[in-house]
């Protein structure tokens, strides 16, 4: 008599059976099959209603049975980076990669959860990896991101490069001329920051760090109704942007418009009640607000003499 072991729990069958007698296991290929089929449709429903921990469970059933199933590995990877953990998912994004070299979605999420954990030498080498991928197309965003990590580990000249490559790729995507925008600023060509920042914004990228850099390059060029202007736009598009805030208060206390800096510092420390950066500005607009009197006592004094 032929037996069937389980692969579950290795228990021994009788061959006329189909399912373990002891765990329920199915032992019948087909109906193996079919079960895989039954556990992915499943999957689809409770990705949708972001139920994970019963998802990461069919996953993992499923790549019991199929453990070379790449699909899967990789749905099981965005699952666990959801959940914040980050290693699982990493391990699966891994095992789909050696079933798949080429799988571009799993080595560009790899690379992304690098980024994230800061092991930027090892999510320079996946997206450098993804440019050698058999599957080829423009991959601008990868040499944008290439670029990212080399202005994070301090070669500007790189990054630059890379930015502008991903721009030569694809004219119209937004993120490469706004990273350029940053390496202007910070070289001081401001003329060349706001035109990279305005391109940037005429692609569509309204991000409210667009809009405060924006301002502060308008700042350094004296421009300062349209730095009044974009720091403005930052807070309308984002009410709960610090930075903006921040900084509005210090234009108007440097620009000796005590009304409005103290309309913004008092939006900030409701908002941000626990935040020290608060205290250096109440410091900033009160001996702002001191020196401003005191000049006006001196000039007044001067006139009557």
């Amino acid at each position: 008599m032929n037996i069937k072991v389980c692969n579950k729990c290795k228990t021994e069958n009788d061959e006329s059976y189909n399912y373990c007698f002891s765990c329920g296991y199915p032992l019948n290929e087909a109906i193996k099959e079919k079960e895989i089929i039954r556990l992915l449709g499943i999957s689809f429903g409770l990705e949708v209603y972001n139920m994970l921990d019963k998802l990461i469970n069919i996953y993992e059933s499923i790549l019991y049975e199929r453990p070379y199933y790449a699909d899967v590995r990789y749905r099981c990877a965005l699952a666990y980076e959801i959940k914040g953990d980050y290693e699982k998912a990493i391990y699966h994004l891994n095992e789909a990669l050696k079933i798949n070299p080429d799988y571009i979605q799993a080595r560009s999420k790899l690379a992304d959860i690098y980024v994230i954990l800061g092991n930027y030498q090892e999510a320079l080498i996946e997206y450098k990896n993804l440019l050698n991928t058999k599957v080829r197309y423009t991959f601008a965003d990868v040499h944008n991101n290439i670029g990212v990590i080399y202005e994070k580990q301090g070669n500007v000249k790189q990054a630059k490069a890379y930015y502008q490559k991903a721009i030569s790729l694809n004219p119209k995507f937004a993120k490469p001329y706004y990273n350029l925008g940053n390496i202007y600023y910070e070289k001081g060509d401001y003329e060349q920051a706001i035109a990279h920042y305005k391109k940037a914004l005429s692609l569509k990228l309204e991000i409210p760090e667009v809009y405060n850099n924006l301002a502060l390059a308008y700042y350094k060029l004296n421009n300062l109704q349209e730095t009044e202007n974009n720091f403005l736009n930052a807070i309308k598009l984002d009410p709960l942007f610090f930075d903006a805030y921040y900084n509005i208060v210090l234009f108007y206390i440097q620009t000796n418009n005590f009304q409005n800096a103290k309309k913004y510092l008092d939006i900030l420390k409701q908002r941000y009640p626990s935040n020290y950066e608060i205290n250096y500005l109440e410091k900033n607009l009160d001996k702002k607000m001191k020196e401003t009197i005191k000049d006006e006592i001196i000039e007044e004094k001067g006139k009557g003499m």
